[in-house]
């Protein structure tokens, strides 16, 4: 993201100001499956930079919702990782993650889920779903499938390994973008109902975020391109939880090649560590964060303290 992109995201934001009025809240929220890499400082960079252009407060969350890959010391080395990049959340989010338990952990308050989990069977069907991925139908949404609703009318709790899905309305969405403009969605004809808990009775990250987004005030979410058709479902998840307004976006380019196509998670494994311990500065780190980014970088002068 160059100055003159950036430049492009203020003037929009003038245009449409906050929702509803409310001061501007984003976050940054790693799943702690593993150790930052020069991926997640990219997404640092957009939204530490944007957030300063725009006077938003960046709170810090941990989204270790799958219990099965999340480990405490990742999410330590992640925490050490932003202190040493020069990125400031807002401070009690940073702080309440040093004990437990924290409102900005997911693992440390499933009684928020299950009280949402409770509103949305008052407003929608709710399911469980014993469809295989293999048995999706593909869709139009980039690497995505649709889920046909093909479990509708079954129980919550089925016998076996079994989700449990949300039936989602049939309806255009749209989100007001500050870097790709507006975006109108479909989400239940790209994607289809959505799984709120998984075959392990675990919360999913779609159902997850859209309670945590709700609860936390967060009314601009900065995030890269590929989680653009999550845009739509979350919205409607969060409006059958009670939200008014939808969030503002910025979806931002991932990291790109020499040939400017986008890196796979392969290309992205060298860690932020890996880096340190071979003696790069954290503004090295940073300057190659954003110099492998398709769509440039946000300038240094928009980075620091939320």
């Amino acid at each position: 993201m160059n100055r003159a992109a950036l430049d492009a995201v203020v003037a929009r934001y003038q245009r449409v100001g906050a929702p509803g009025g409310s001061p501007l809240i984003t976050r940054f929220a790693p799943s702690p499956t593993g150790e930052l890499h020069l991926g997640h400082v990219l997404h640092a960079e957009w939204v530490w930079g944007v957030a300063a252009a725009l006077g938003a407060t960046v709170l810090v969350r941990m989204e270790d919702h799958d219990r099965t890959r999340c480990r405490p010391e990742f999410e330590r080395a992640i925490l050490d990782d932003l202190d040493w990049l020069g990125f400031r959340p807002e401070r009690m989010s940073r702080a309440s993650l040093e004990s437990h338990p924290s409102p900005f952990r997911q693992s440390d308050h499933a009684e928020r889920y299950a009280a949402a989990f409770d509103r949305l069977r008052a407003v929608a069907e709710v399911y469980g779903c014993t469809c295989t991925r293999a048995m999706m139908e593909p869709s139009p949404a980039a690497g995505q499938r649709r889920y046909a609703g093909t479990c509708r009318g079954f129980p919550v709790d089925r016998a076996g390994r079994s989700v449990v899905r949300v039936a989602i309305p049939d309806e255009e969405v749209r989100i007001d973008d500050l870097f790709l403009g507006m975006l109108t969605q479909r989400p239940q004809r790209d994607l289809g109902d959505v799984a709120v808990r998984d075959g392990m009775r675990q919360w999913t990250y779609q159902f997850c975020v859209a309670v945590d987004d709700l609860h936390d005030g967060v009314n601009l979410i900065i995030r890269g391109e590929d989680l653009l058709p999550s845009s739509g479902t979350q919205w409607l998840l969060a409006r059958m939880l009670g939200r008014v307004a939808p969030a503002l976006t910025v979806h931002h380019p991932l990291l790109a090649g020499p040939d400017g196509k986008k890196l796979g998670k392969r290309d992205r494994s060298e860690t932020v560590r890996a880096m340190r311990e071979r003696g790069m500065t954290a503004a090295e780190v940073r300057e190659m964060a954003v110099g492998s980014s398709g769509g440039g970088s946000v300038p240094a002068a928009g980075t620091g303290s939320g």
